[in-house]
């Protein structure tokens, strides 16, 4: 009788076991469906198109803060004029300057906020409060600018994953 017991319990075990895993599955696919991959130039254009979204798009790193290393400058592989913000969030420790000029592929999700250009960036360090924007981003509001992008518009990527190429 014990026997029987033991054995209905583990047939019944293994059944919900195998039962649970099936939804996991199907909520990574879902989740792998949702993410829109990019250019940079794309995501700059219409940045509230794709706000809250997960997006994914390869560049070139042009600039590791060397100030927080919080964050990152990614430009497109082919044109210079553009870049993106790439906040690294959990992958801090894993970049620095010697990434300057390597080919990525990032994903993360899109943020954008409003901001006052004339006024002391959001984006500081915090050891150096009202005393440092990274050179980087104030030629990169220049160029946009230039290309007729709104510059108070500012799109960000929170990084969820990458690979150096």
């Amino acid at each position: 009788m014990k026997t029987r017991t033991a054995l209905f319990v583990l047939i019944a075990g293994m059944l919900m076991f195998s039962c649970g895993e099936q939804p996991k599955e199907k909520e990574d696919k879902d989740v792998a469906d949702e993410v829109v991959s990019l250019s940079i130039i794309d995501i700059l254009k219409d940045p509230y198109e794709y706000e809250g979204k997960t997006v994914s798009f390869d560049g070139i790193i042009n600039h590791v803060c060397r100030h927080s290393g919080d964050k990152m400058r990614v430009n497109p592989k082919d044109n210079d004029d553009y870049s993106i913000l790439v906040m690294l969030g959990d992958f801090i420790n894993q970049f620095d300057t010697d990434f300057e000029g390597e080919a990525i592929t990032c994903r993360g999700v899109l943020k954008t906020e409003i901001r006052d250009i004339d006024e002391p960036a959001e984006e500081e360090h915090e050891h150096a409060p009202g005393d440092h924007t990274c050179e980087t981003t104030e030629e990169a509001i220049k160029k946009m600018e230039k290309l007729g992008i709104e510059p108070e518009i500012r799109a960000y990527i929170e990084l969820e994953s990458f690979e150096i190429k």
